[in-house]
């Protein structure tokens, strides 16, 4: 097959799925930082083993070598995973504790945890139609409360970090998926109190569980910048996330990314450094030191640009400005593709693995990026006697796509 130079010369190949090994709760670590760059198991649009559809994903993300796991806990788990209905799950606890999936893939050796939380007793009716209940306040507030006292005292002394949040908010505050239309002031006020008990029950979970070795972090993702940015609009991101005590926000960045990447070079660059700076000017402070920002999604379909290693060439591009500019994750949009494109019945190509198991160039991508990450932290450990710091991974993994891209 013909080689194609991504982040390092690579080629198209089926993938095999070797056996696994054991899972472990508490992997060996040499440092606590991110490797940013990771991708999503939101969905299993199809399966190429015979394995339990979110085991073999998240094995398929083992294999790729990255620290970072992304998926759903919520009342749509048998929708999204395949998982038979099961009528004793009644929480999102339940769900982690009692469904052997999932306590498999949190069990395993992922330091870095993402999840799109939604409780089992919300039904975001109230988002639009008026203020919550004292009674569904309650409930929500409990189920996300028991949840992250569940896993900072299963996973204690693991080392793992799980990241508590929200698909793209801005979806929210509006219906129908139409940009073009506005949240009103009492939609966003409701957003605003959503998100506030959400966060209040993280933050009184972990004031009231003993724990130790093991963090959880609250974050908002919002998916509006540009249109706030440039036109003044309402969105959550001016009108509701600065009133938000949140750990991380993350940007669903469509709105910006694509246009930047087709775009390219600085120009590129430079409107999406503007998207990031803008939000980043209405996060409020907190005491978790450096960037909290991370890129919650982003990617290229096959069927934009029609060459697999363009596809992978723009997402390098994208890569390498997130670490520049300091993201703590960038997240690609994802593993398997999970839209079909309704003209052609073939799926747009959001993928490292297509639907016949062929790892593409931006699977290499990513794995080669990974490898080098292993070797180059290993190296730094035995050379400087400590784990590097966030930044000066960041700045050391941009230099591997820039020398790349020179081959």
């Amino acid at each position: 097959m013909r080689k194609i130079c991504c982040l390092a010369a690579v080629v198209i190949t089926y993938l095999p799925f070797a056996a696994s090994q054991a899972c472990e709760k508490s992997p060996q670590r040499t440092c606590e930082l991110s490797q940013v760059v990771g991708v999503q198991t939101i969905s299993a649009p199809y399966r190429l083993t015979e394995e339990p559809a979110l085991i073999e994903m998240a094995k398929a993300v083992r294999e790729l070598g990255s620290d970072t796991l992304k998926l759903s806990v919520s009342a749509k788990y048998s929708e999204l995973y395949h998982i038979p209905q099961n009528p004793r799950i009644k929480s999102v606890r339940d769900l982690v504790a009692s469904d052997d999936s999932f306590k498999t893939v949190l069990d395993m050796p992922f330091r870095h945890v993402m999840l799109w939380l939604y409780p089992f007793s919300d039904s975001m009716d109230q988002l639009h139609q008026g203020k919550m209940s004292q009674k569904q306040s309650d409930q929500i507030y409990r189920e996300i409360y028991d949840f992250t006292a569940y896993l900072l005292t299963t996973y204690a002394g693991t080392g793992k970090s799980f990241y508590l949040g929200n698909w793209e908010g801005d979806w929210h505050t509006v219906k129908g998926y139409d940009q073009a239309t506005d949240p009103t002031a009492d939609t966003l006020a409701n957003m605003r109190d959503w998100l506030l008990l959400r966060e209040k029950a993280v933050s009184d979970a972990r004031r009231d569980t003993p724990h130790r070795g093991v963090k959880v972090f609250f974050y908002v993702e919002i998916n509006h910048v540009r249109k706030a940015m440039k036109e003044g609009r309402p969105a959550i991101v001016n009108r509701v996330l600065p009133h938000i005590k949140t750990d991380f926000v993350s940007y669903s960045s469509y709105d910006v990314t694509k246009a930047a990447m087709r775009t390219g070079g600085e120009v590129g660059k430079r409107q999406f450094f503007e998207a990031l700076n803008y939000i980043e000017k209405h996060l409020p402070p907190s005491d978790i030191p450096g960037k909290r920002l991370m890129i919650g999604e982003y990617g290229v379909t096959l069927e934009s640009v029609r060459d697999p290693a363009i596809q992978a060439k723009q997402v390098a591009q994208l890569m390498s400005w997130a670490l520049e500019w300091g993201c703590p994750f960038v997240l690609y949009w994802q593993l398997y593709c999970n839209e079909i494109n309704p003209q052609t019945q073939k799926h747009r190509g959001y993928w490292l693995i297509d639907d016949q198991g062929f790892k593409q160039p931006v699977w290499h991508l990513h794995h080669d990026f990974l490898q080098r990450s292993h070797t180059w932290t290993e190296a730094f450990r035995k050379q400087y006697h400590r784990a590097p710091n966030q930044s000066e991974y960041n700045k050391a993994a941009l230099q591997w796509i820039r020398d790349s891209s020179q081959q």
